[in-house]
């Protein structure tokens, strides 16, 4: 049936309705006409056959750019809507087949599954759902669905024998006799480090020759002897080279950097001791003069 303009007005508030309830529902939503999906169609193909007399006769004009946006906003509904609506069947098939024959829990879940009314539908809905329907039933033989969740139902199959009763373990008793018993460790007591070694400084045999070889085994023992005075070094052996003592004539902005990484800040009037190389270096920029004592 050929929908008049009117009509095709009222499809159009129908296909948004419709997509917004179907948006806030997990379950296929009823449709207000029972040709919804062929109405639609129609509604399409009036505004496209708008918009291309529009164009013929006005070109680009802000009717036919009216239409334009109007044609593609009803594209993008029906997508979405036809995309929501196949996810909804899918699922609603799916959890009714899979709860058949799962028992009670199973039984009350479908119960809360809303029953879809066909009359309310499109056929062609009607027909994708009862294919899936079919397609979870070959799924669920195909991968012995009900033994999996129902099991064999004491039918005598596949059973696994269940093992008999173990006896207790207080029926075992230790038939070991006194031979068998490993041997306890006897337990030897040793004498601290210190008293082994207070009593070998002690003993009669230890003579002052012993102690003194045991000094000698083991220097780094304390033994009351006053410490070894460190050697005195002095600064030019220290750093392996000769010192001159130079007296600085001005004061220097940046400090020296020695070998060894140290920093010698020099002023007027300072007389220092430094290596040859700093100290020559200094001289011969004018920077200061030699000062040997």
């Amino acid at each position: 049936m050929r929908l008049g303009k009117h009509q095709l007005q009222s499809v159009n508030k129908a296909l948004f309705e419709v997509a917004r309830k179907q948006k806030a529902s997990s379950a296929p939503v009823e449709l207000p006409l029972s040709d919804f999906w062929d109405s639609v169609n129609q509604l399409t193909t009036h505004l496209e056959t708008q918009l291309q007399e529009t164009i013929r006769d006005e070109g680009m004009s802000a009717k036919a750019q009216l239409l334009t946006r109007q044609l593609g906003n009803v594209r993008t509904v029906v997508t979405d809507l036809t995309r929501i609506r196949l996810n909804a069947f899918t699922q609603h098939a799916v959890l009714t087949n899979l709860m058949k024959g799962g028992g009670g829990d199973a039984a009350a879940a479908v119960q809360q599954l809303s029953v879809i009314d066909w009359e309310r539908h499109d056929a062609s809905e009607r027909a994708y759902y009862q294919s899936l329907s079919h397609l979870v039933e070959k799924y669920k033989h195909d991968v012995s669905w009900r033994t999996l969740v129902n099991g064999n139902n004491g039918n005598g199959k596949n059973i696994i024998p269940q093992p008999g009763p173990h006896e207790p373990l207080t029926a075992f008793t230790s038939q070991q006799n006194e031979s068998e018993k490993p041997p306890t460790l006897e337990k030897t007591q040793t004498a601290p480090l210190s008293e082994e070694i207070e009593t070998s400084w002690n003993s009669a045999d230890f003579d002052e020759e012993d102690r003194i070889r045991e000094m000698d085994a083991f220097p780094d023992r304390a033994t009351g002897a006053e410490p070894v005075p460190p050697v005195q070094v002095t600064a030019s052996e220290a750093i392996g080279q000769d010192l001159i003592r130079i007296r600085i004539l001005q004061d220097l902005s940046d400090p020296i950097i020695a070998e060894d990484g140290s920093e010698i800040t020099l002023v007027e009037g300072d007389v220092e001791s430094c290596p040859s190389l700093i100290a020559e270096t200094l001289i011969a920029a004018g920077l200061a003069v030699a000062a040997p004592i």
